[in-house]
């Protein structure tokens, strides 16, 4: 029993020193970008031996290859619960824009900004960072059609793009505000998506339609 025991005190020492690793670079990218997010300053980060963190991540592509994964959970469970915060009685279109707005405002966005530039000439990097991105955008796409089914009549094109366009959109102007040039509000981007939105006839609200489903 006492074996045992011990066993998964050290498992779960392991654990609780690999995500700190995780997190500390993710914070690196944030603050000190791709090129300067090293293990050495990684483990320094996280508080861990480097022998420590050699154990977890030989080598910096293997760290951000799995900080990739990381920050995929991360950004999923944030998407997931701000979703599910959304008061039914609320117009479910202007608030499930607002809310992937403020998806898009942390340093969860920044670290994938970050990691997404560095893939494009890394292609082991790019591997991951493809594959995690695809995961993304089929979970996002599933929330999309549960939260917005589409109404009689409405375009099938527009309803099809809809979620995709939404992205594009919001991903644009966050990059803009990473570097300011007299771009207009957010605000008025956002109206306008709201606006187009409701030309492919997406259902605002949580009411009940005439036949009496939801």
């Amino acid at each position: 029993m006492a074996s045992r025991a011990e066993e998964r005190r050290v498992q779960e020492r392991s654990l609780a020193t690999r995500a700190a690793l995780l997190d500390a670079a993710i914070e690196c990218l944030v603050e000190r970008g791709y090129a300067a997010t090293t293990t050495i300053e990684t483990a320094r980060r996280a508080g861990v031996s480097r022998g420590a963190q050699l154990h977890h991540f030989p080598t910096k592509a293997q760290l951000l290859a799995t900080a990739v994964e990381h920050l995929f959970d991360r950004r999923r469970s944030e998407f997931l619960e701000a979703f599910a915060a959304i008061d039914p009685r609320a117009d479910r279109l202007d608030a499930a824009i607002d809310v992937l707005w403020s998806m898009f405002q942390g340093p969860a966005f920044v670290a994938w900004t970050e990691l997404w530039v560095a893939a494009r000439t890394d292609p082991e990097l790019a591997q991951t960072v493809v594959a995690v991105e695809r995961r993304f955008t089929a979970e996002t796409r599933t929330m999309f059609t549960e939260m917005f089914p589409a109404e009689p009549g409405a375009d099938a094109l527009l309803y099809d793009i809809a979620r995709d366009f939404a992205f594009a959109v919001v991903t644009g102007v966050a990059l803009q505000r990473l570097f300011p040039h007299g771009e207009r509000p957010a605000s008025d981007y956002l109206d306008a998506l709201k606006r187009m939105f409701r030309l492919a006839r997406l259902p605002t609200s949580g009411e009940r339609h005439e036949d009496g489903s939801d």
